[in-house]
């Protein structure tokens, strides 16, 4: 299992504490947070990386059944883009995709609608609505097999389309 963006580690861990025989690769943009995830949430199943899945010539070029991007993809500019060459360079049967929709709190579109800086976090490049979410999905030639809103969250589970 890969966990891009895997942050503090605290997802990966739990997946290795529930999931008998599952190693875990947990990768970050931030040496911060994986500095966090070896001293709060170290396993031994777990292996957590610093580094860029796209740009790091070094990264293990290997078969992940499961990808989960938990909070991810509301950062990234150029998400389709992302998902695309992630999964052709992964070669993951599925993913799993957690992302904060923008009616999740009234704040957000209220102040879209009166102009000014909407986004509860700065660091996002997007808010998603299940609309905009579904667009995304289907222009990177994704299928989702299963979708919950929980929380205010979209959860869905992907598989890609065979061409």
């Amino acid at each position: 299992m890969l966990d891009l963006g895997c942050g503090n580690g605290a997802l990966s861990y739990d997946i290795a504490k529930k999931v008998a025989k599952v190693e875990v690769l947990g990768i970050d943009l931030n040496s911060k947070n994986i500095a966090v995830a070896h001293e709060k949430y170290s396993h031994q199943n777990i292996n957590y990386v610093v580094g860029d899945v796209l740009a790091d010539g070094n990264f293990p070029i290997n078969h992940f059944d499961v990808v989960i991007l938990s909070n991810v993809l509301e950062h990234l500019p150029d998400r389709l883009i992302f998902l695309s060459k992630m999964w052709d360079k992964v070669n993951s049967k599925r993913m799993l995709i957690r992302a904060p929709l923008f009616e999740r709190d009234w704040r957000v579109p209220l102040k879209k609608e009166l102009g000014v800086e909407w986004r509860l976090d700065l660091s996002y490049e997007t808010e998603y609505t299940i609309e905009s979410w579904a667009q995304e999905i289907e222009k990177v030639g994704l299928t989702v097999t299963r979708q919950e809103v929980r929380w205010s969250e979209i959860w869905e589970d992907v598989i890609k389309v065979d061409s």
